[in-house]
């Protein structure tokens, strides 16, 4: 007896998980459907040694002839399919009614389902040799109170156990209410694979070196709907709702079984993978509500994985103008050219997942501000080639001062000083002579020689084997000095530059480096991801940005024409990501990540001219090296309260457990932090998010739903979802 392929779905409603499920085409519908006069068979609670009757909901359960099941190898029709169970961790077997029906070495199990209890390990499915000392026999789906989806196929003779997970896989609740998910697991004998799915997604995909098909699992005689029976008692028991499930005796394709599994909540993705971007994962994300309505969005697009660095990353932007409910197609806003920008399947494997590309020129964390004549600046560090945060040079800005003026530095091919400066209309001078070249600097920072653009050739990479290759690929690009072969390039430093738009982000100039804000003998902070402000007393624009040891205020006088810094020192070694709120006019807020587990935040009651001493919030706990927050100010009154609304993980033990609060601003410009929502599950991870108020008043969140710090839960796809909730959503707690 052999599997063909399990599909398990358990749909966001039951109405719109069997639309999805059943939408493969319209010629094809009709092969989904079990039969004209399909035999009907009651579904039984398993016995178990603890428990001699099991309570479950009568669910609706439908088998198939063998005709059909003939019929089944060149069709798209479940050899099974069971519909509106409720679990309640005990399992309900269904060994008579399966057991005969799977054929094959293929199987594909598509799953609907909510889950009510978030304990432990619970199984979904399970087929086992349920007689004692087999208790290591047997092939399951499950999911793990952190959100991982996974299976295990398992054979006790043979010591085999066939591992299949991905963390941050599904959702636990949303407004305070169970999700309803839908997974799919396709094992497929001819490539020796093991593929989950969650929510229109792949999310993980293993080769294995011995493949299990049922024969393989010895003395196989039992099939539960949510759990496994194993040495005659229901284990890893499942206590939820499950509106669908669904068995195939094949391994449906790819394309098939994510659009299968697509539901309403968990496809809401600004950014996807091998979109517009050509990335498949992202990072950092930024949401701006505009004076004219439209939602602004920006985030990190990064090739070589989700790491930070050593990478090739650009800066996406996408946009909405009817309150979040549809997004335009993302578009490079920010990027150089120097790597190409590939969809790269980047290794999840210990020994492999720390791989990095050896260093594309870069910008990353982008800030968006409007100003009050409605232009928009957007903001992103920029890193040369091969420069990570860890390597930038400390003790150089990047600048020279020549003349009482400042300008950009650079060292030629072959030399080992910088003898050049990019000076008025972009020309290269040579320092030593004080003479002009023939080279030129573009405003995309591309390098002209009488005027003719120069060259270089692109780079890509490949992974064949599990190694990594780095090779050029015959396309030529124009050289740039941020490139690694570059015949002029800037010092290994880190850099901020700007654009703006005119347009509400329909086009964008070309980038400004801004000046050495730190003087000409230290390297340019690091931006705090997200959103700036504009101070209502005084027109100020401001922006957060850090040292390591300092928060560096970023601003600007004359509406952008020229731009400061104000640095406060703060206790040893916090990374001080921070965004600002207005409390009353000229009196601002700056909460910040530290190292010490706590969000900090300090004040000013002189539009940022000075700052106070850290002080804590008392409700939020963080690990030790802290997670980026997002808080914004709310325009209308929440309780007869100015409000602000603050997204953040709340969780000791990593980046997980999303909360969104509500904190009542009083007269004395002090904060009653009122209302805490959870965003999903307390396991659940949740790292860098950001808020924005909807021109309908409700609040968008788009957040990296897993948790960015642990190494097991790098280079994951589709993980930055968009959500909304009301006003009303969040006070439920």
């Amino acid at each position: 007896m052999k599997i063909h392929k399990y599909v398990t779905t358990f749909a966001a409603a039951a109405l719109l998980s069997f639309a999805l499920v059943n939408q493969v085409s319209a010629d094809e519908q009709s092969d989904l459907t079990v039969g004209t006069d399909p035999e009907t068979v009651s579904v039984q609670p398993v016995e178990t040694e603890e428990s001699a009757t099991n309570v479950v909901d009568s669910p609706t359960v439908a088998t198939v002839t063998e005709a059909e099941v003939s019929h089944s190898e060149t069709s798209a029709s479940p050899v099974f399919e069971a519909s509106d169970v409720t679990l309640n961790g005990q399992g309900v077997d269904i060994t008579n009614q399966v057991l005969d029906k799977l054929q094959g070495d293929d199987f594909t199990l598509v799953v609907t389902y909510e889950q009510a209890k978030h304990t432990g390990i619970q199984a979904l499915f399970g087929i086992s040799n349920a007689t004692a000392g087999n208790q290591n026999s047997y092939l399951d789906l499950f999911v793990r109170d952190t959100g991982e989806l996974g299976m295990e196929a398992r054979d006790t003779a043979s010591k085999t156990n066939n591992l299949v997970a991905r963390p941050a896989s599904v959702w636990g609740k949303y407004r305070q209410e169970p999700v309803s998910n839908t997974v799919a697991l396709v094992a497929d004998s001819t490539t020796n694979t093991y593929s989950l799915y969650a929510n229109g997604t792949k999310v993980v995909e293993k080769k294995v070196d011995r493949y299990l098909t049922l024969d393989d699992i010895k003395g196989v005689n039992s099939v539960v709907l949510g759990g496994v029976r194993r040495s005659g008692k229901i284990d890893f028991g499942f206590t939820g709702h499950l509106e669908s499930l669904k068995i195939y005796n094949r391994a449906l394709e790819a394309a098939a079984v994510e659009q299968m599994t697509r539901n309403h909540l968990t496809s809401r993705l600004i950014y996807k993978a091998n979109d517009a971007t050509g990335s498949n994962y992202f990072r950092i994300p930024v949401l701006y509500t505009l004076s004219n309505g439209r939602v602004l969005s920006s985030i990190d697009a990064r090739y070589g994985g989700t790491h930070d660095f050593l990478n090739k990353i650009n800066i996406a932007t996408s946009h909405s103008d009817d309150n979040g409910v549809t997004w335009t197609e993302p578009r490079l806003t920010l990027a150089f050219d120097d790597f190409a920008n590939v969809p790269l399947e980047w290794p999840r494997d210990p020994g492999m997942r720390d791989l990095q590309i050896s260093g594309g020129a870069t910008y990353i964390d982008s800030v968006i501000v409007e100003k009050t004549d409605h232009q928009v600046l957007m903001f992103a560090d920029v890193m040369p080639a091969g420069v990570s945060f860890r390597e930038a040079t400390r003790v150089d800005s990047g600048y020279k001062e020549i003349n009482g003026k400042v300008y950009l530095k650079l060292k030629k091919s072959g030399d080992n000083q910088y003898h050049y400066t990019v000076r008025e209309n972009g020309v290269i001078y040579d320092d030593r002579t004080n003479q002009a070249t023939a080279y030129t600097v573009g405003n995309d920072f591309s390098i002209q020689e009488n005027g003719s653009a120069l060259k270089v050739e692109q780079y890509s990479v490949t992974f064949e084997n599990n190694r990594k290759t780095e090779y050029k690929n015959g396309k030529m690009v124009n050289m740039n000095i941020f490139y690694k072969d570059s015949l002029f390039k800037v010092v290994p430093t880190n850099y901020i530059a700007y654009i703006t738009s005119d347009d509400a982000g329909e086009t964008w100039s070309s980038p400004t480096l801004l000046p050495p804000l730190m003087g000409l003998k230290r390297n340019a902070p690091y931006l705090g991801p997200g959103r700036g402000i504009v101070d209502s007393k005084t027109g100020r624009i401001l922006l957060t940005s850090y040292t390591g040891k300092e928060s560096v205020f970023i601003y600007s006088d004359d509406n952008g024409q020229t731009w400061e810094a104000k640095v406060v020192p703060l206790p040893s070694n916090w990374s001080a990501e921070a965004q600002i709120v207005e409390l009353s006019p000229g009196v601002l807020q700056a909460y910040m990540r530290t190292n010490n587990g706590k969000i900090a935040y300090l004040t000013s009651k002189d539009s940022g001219e000075t700052w106070g001493a850290p002080e804590y919030l008392d409700f939020v706990a963080n690990p030790n090296y802290g997670t980026e927050l997002s808080i914004i100010n709310y325009s209308q009154k929440i309780d007869s309260k100015k409000a602000v609304i603050l997204s953040t993980p709340n969780s000791r033990s990593g980046r997980k457990h999303g909360q969104v609060s509500i904190g009542l601003i009083h007269e004395d410009n002090t904060i009653e932090w009122r209302y805490h929502h959870d965003v999903d599950s307390g396991q659940y991870g949740f790292s860098y998010s950001t808020l924005t108020e909807l021109p309908n008043h409700e609040i968008g969140l788009m957040f990296e739903k897993f948790d960015s710090w642990s190494r097991n839960e790098l280079h994951m796809k589709n993980v930055v979802p968009y959500i909304s909730f009301s006003i009303e959503d969040l006070k439920t707690v």
